[in-house]
């Protein structure tokens, strides 16, 4: 059948199997990791601690585990002569997960001192319970992210 997925293996440093490429035809239709991105130490597992750490890290890594497995597979000759157009998106996939890096990485340096300096004397007066300004304040700060995230990040 013309439209059943051919998976390939694909192996990351060591010749450890980190995920697969779907093929459809002669076109990767499909790219998945056997880790999971907060799955730091890539033992099947996440820890309570590679949890926590990648939560409270300013630094987003969604998408890490299927950009590391289009990254590797990309300079993987079978790969290559079977869909020579993937290398190009491959490195479009590393580009935008790159850019949410920086712009992680810049709200996290000038952004977000200041955003929590306004946001806190705004829910003290609101409220003078100590757990509800914490909750507040940041209810308060999620949401400015996620305008930045919006105005900043890359879609696609």
């Amino acid at each position: 059948m013309a439209d059943e997925i051919d998976w390939y293996v694909v192996k990351g440093l060591g010749d450890r199997e980190i995920g697969a490429l779907g093929f459809i035809g002669n076109k990767v239709a499909v790219i998945t990791s056997f880790y999971e991105d907060y799955d730091g130490n890539q033992d099947g597992k996440v820890s309570w601690g590679e949890w926590i750490a990648a939560k409270l890290s300013p630094i987003s890594i969604n998408n890490k585990a299927v950009t590391e497995v289009a990254m590797a597979a990309r300079l993987d000759l079978d790969v290559l002569q079977r869909d020579p157009t993937f290398y190009d998106e491959a490195n479009r996939m590393f580009l935008q997960f790159a850019a949410g890096l920086v712009a992680d990485g810049l709200y996290a340096v000038y952004f977000s001192q200041g955003v929590s300096a306004v946001c806190k004397p705004i829910a003290g007066r609101l409220t003078s319970n100590i757990v509800k300004q914490f909750v507040i304040r940041k209810g308060m700060e999620v949401g400015i992210k996620k305008i930045y995230d919006k105005a900043v990040k890359p879609t696609g």
